[in-house]
């Protein structure tokens, strides 16, 4: 499994309650990563994806007995991505697992997978908003520009920028759906404009509790606390923020991210093998070392809690990802 927990002495079904512990608290927090491709794993250190290009149109008749020329196969790119590791680790003590009041282990694994799902998610989020095609709400021509009174994010601007997907023939993510992600101000913000709230369809139940708020239009909309914010980068050193607009294949992602799909009910689902040995690499990992092991601690005062994950994405057309910066009500 790809969640694993490195310890010599905690018993297996410790192991497991940790692993669920991590891996629950680390993939909520991975909104950005959720709607990327996922690459597949090459072998010898790398992840692969293939992006096929579409055929042009065909408007020649065909003639009656006469059987039309070949088309040349289709043009294929293919995309390296090279996995990258991080990871954090904690100390601590015998005094505090026998004088906290709750238990100490599980407690810093689910606070290690909050950390390890918003740092990778950070990445993954980054990566988008640098290399996606941006636009500016309202009359904007530059994030410097952006104020708190003409460049407040409205329903045009969301139409706007769904419709120059549709203009580039950017595929839908979900049935005929696209995917925006925004921060919880900017949702506040188009909540007060009253055409967007004529056409939204809230949702509820488990879509609401993974992040998703419902549909406008022909956008499926997703709330992150984690969405982009530029501290002081407009006019008058106002907040500017970011608004994603995805379409399928707009990128790619793999390891951590990489999950979401293969996900079990017991937090397993993908590893990998790499390097020249063919060993198997858990893509999410887990250390839980317990009093005395690895180090001089004679009398076994010290333990230890780490993760270690392996993370990577790309962007593969920025004409199918658009990033709409702009002011809020909060900005």
């Amino acid at each position: 499994m790809p969640v694993s927990t490195s310890s010599p002495t905690l018993p297996n079904e410790i192991k497991t309650l940790y692993q669920r512990r991590l891996i629950m608290r680390a993939l909520p927090r991975l909104v950005h990563g959720r709607f990327g491709e996922q690459a597949r794993w090459k072998g010898y250190g790398s992840y692969e994806i293939r992006r096929w290009e579409s055929y042009p149109i065909v408007t020649t008749a065909l003639s009656e007995g006469s059987t039309p020329g070949e088309q040349s196969a289709p043009t294929i790119t293919v995309v390296t991505l090279t996995p990258v590791w991080y990871g954090a680790w904690v100390e601590y003590t015998d005094r505090l697992l026998l004088t906290a009041f709750s238990p100490v282990i599980s407690e810093i694994s689910s606070l290690l997978g909050e950390q390890a799902g918003l740092s990778v998610d950070t990445l993954i989020r980054n990566d988008l908003t640098d290399n996606a095609t941006t636009d500016f709400a309202g009359g904007a021509t530059a994030r410097t520009n952006i104020d708190s009174v003409n460049d407040v994010i409205s329903f045009q601007d969301v139409l706007q920028n769904v419709a120059q997907l549709e203009t580039q023939n950017a595929l839908p993510l979900r049935g005929m759906l696209y995917v925006g992600i925004c921060h919880p101000h900017t949702w506040a913000t188009l909540m007060q404009d009253s055409t967007f709230v004529t056409l939204f369809t809230r949702e509820g139940g488990e879509a609401l509790r993974n992040g998703k708020l419902g549909t406008i239009l022909n956008l499926e909309i997703y709330v992150s606390s984690n969405a982009r914010i530029y501290a002081g980068g407009g006019t008058g050193s106002i907040d500017v923020y970011d608004m994603l607009f995805i379409g399928r294949e707009a990128y790619a992602v793999a390891g951590l991210a990489g999950l979401f799909p293969n996900l079990n009910a017991d937090g397993g689902g993908l590893m990998v093998r790499g390097g020249m040995t063919g060993k198997r690499v858990d893509v999410v990992d887990l250390i839980v070392k317990d009093l005395g092991v690895g180090g001089l601690d004679p009398l076994n005062q010290r333990g230890t809690i780490g993760w270690k994950v392996t993370n990577t994405q790309a962007v593969l057309n920025s004409a199918w990802i658009r990033n709409l910066e702009h002011a809020t009500d909060f900005s």
